[in-house]
């Protein structure tokens, strides 16, 4: 036997891990494309046994392997993951997100900057080869159109995202392929007539045909790309509720677009949950002209505090009912990623987590009341918790120890109540409850001495 014999039957014998591994990259993908309101179809596989020994036996034939870790090195492409955007305006916010949710080792864009049109490298997430000889058989066709356009990922899976029973498909090296339905459909149909040497290679017009449905491809992707815009408007000028998440990350898009945001992967954060906040609390909450008040209150590090838990930070303000609404929406939320367990995951009844949780809770929503109900503090509840803290320091109702110790219960209560929560343990929650009690009892008799 060769060394592609032993590879292929090596893979066989893995091949449900490499078809585990795309599974788990898929789910990660997909769930966090989801939350963000980014349309997609996203699809996975492990390469076929069949398909690899066919790739393997046509690359050897231009470059001989001379080991089996010869062909490991080569083909990085037998877990896939395929994302078909809706939008292809959408792909740079798509980049961002899998760079934020997986280790990326290489990026490939097609066509390369100032290159020439290419052909797809393979089908269904396969390889990120180098495009073939397959367009120069016919040197007598011209190609106008600038052919395949995608981004394809090599990447691993970070041990944080992963189970203790899901380790093993960190060091899994997975592909994962971006681009519009439109084009994703495309590459499929000219992969599948040019890959196929027994049939016989494609005649001038075949090409030429090829070249006219990438031409329409383009065009069809332009045209999305005035629907997202159309629809961006349309969502942002409405007085209708959204009918779902995506839309409601449409109307944030536009809306910090207009502002100069630069939108990226952490821009909106979990849109999901907060729609689900906002349809929770009733139908006209869910509405552009409700949240359209707190956009202007954002502050501009949405790297670390994305739009969407700033925006219910703003919200909430004070309010114990709008906390549990928000509480309850994280439990809804549906598409959870691995790895990330929202608060409401620990609330059995009478848990000990649970408990602590609404100690926690009802300490917080406590201390944000009193500081509302400080005039001199004006309309605290369109103001961000640091622009609340600050003017409780400048106005000497707490030290600037108690501001800094209040920041990092701030940052306590981002992670309980935006996904981190199994981070804290119960008796963490207690400690700052008794805090906060302490602190608002502290700012009471302060203001009472004014």
């Amino acid at each position: 036997m060769g060394v592609i014999d032993d590879f292929v039957d090596e893979y066989e014998r893995q091949f449900d891990y490499w078809e585990a591994a795309a599974r788990t990259a898929h789910a990660l993908l997909e769930a966090e494309l989801t939350s963000s309101g980014l349309r997609a179809i996203v699809t996975s596989r492990a390469k076929s046994v069949d398909r690899l020994a066919d790739k393997l036996q046509r690359r050897n034939r231009d470059t001989p392997y001379n080991s089996v870790a010869d062909i490991g090195q080569d083909i990085a492409d037998l877990a896939g993951v395929r994302v078909a955007l809706y939008f292809p305006g959408q792909i740079d916010e798509a980049e961002r997100l899998v760079e934020a949710t997986l280790d990326v080792h290489q990026v490939k864009r097609f066509p390369p900057d100032g290159a020439p049109a290419a052909i797809p490298p393979g089908p269904t997430a396969t390889g990120t080869n180098q495009p073939t000889a397959t367009s120069s058989a016919t040197p007598e066709h011209s190609r106008r159109f600038s052919g395949y356009g995608a981004r394809h990922f090599r990447v691993r899976i970070p041990s944080s995202r992963l189970s203790a029973g899901q380790a093993r498909y960190g060091s899994a090296l997975v592909e994962v392929q971006i681009a519009s339905v439109l084009m994703h459909a495309w590459s499929e149909v000219e992969h599948d007539l040019v890959y196929k040497p027994l049939e016989g290679a494609l005649s001038t017009s075949e090409h030429a045909l090829l070249d006219q449905l990438n031409g329409l491809v383009i065009a069809g992707e332009i045209a999305l790309e005035q629907l997202q815009k159309a629809g961006d408007v349309r969502v942002a000028a409405a007085k209708t509720p959204f009918r779902d998440h995506y839309e409601l990350a449409e109307f944030l898009r536009t809306r910090l677009s207009a502002l100069g945001s630069e939108l990226s992967d952490a821009t909106l954060g979990r849109v999901d949950v907060l729609f689900e906040f906002l349809a929770q609390r009733s139908a006209a909450t869910a509405t552009a002209a409700a949240v359209e008040p707190y956009i202007d209150r954002l502050e501009q590090d949405f790297e670390r505090r994305p739009a969407a838990a700033q925006l219910a930070d703003l919200m909430l303000s004070a309010d114990e009912s709008r906390y549990n609404a928000y509480l309850a929406a994280m439990s809804a939320a549906r598409h959870a990623s691995e790895g990330r367990r929202s608060t409401a995951a620990i609330s059995k009844a009478d848990s000990e987590d649970t408990l602590a949780l609404n100690e926690f809770v009802d300490a917080w929503v406590m201390l944000e009341t009193r500081i509302r109900d400080l005039g001199e503090l004006g309309d605290a509840r369109l103001q961000s918790l640091q622009a609340q803290f600050r003017l409780l320091d400048s106005r000497g109702l707490i030290t600037p120890e108690q501001h800094l110790e209040l920041n990092l219960m701030r940052n306590l209560r981002n992670q309980v109540f935006h996904g981190r929560s199994a981070e804290v343990s119960p008796e963490r929650l207690r400690e700052a409850a008794a805090w906060l009690r302490s602190l608002t009892a502290e700012i009471d008799r302060r203001a009472g001495e004014r």
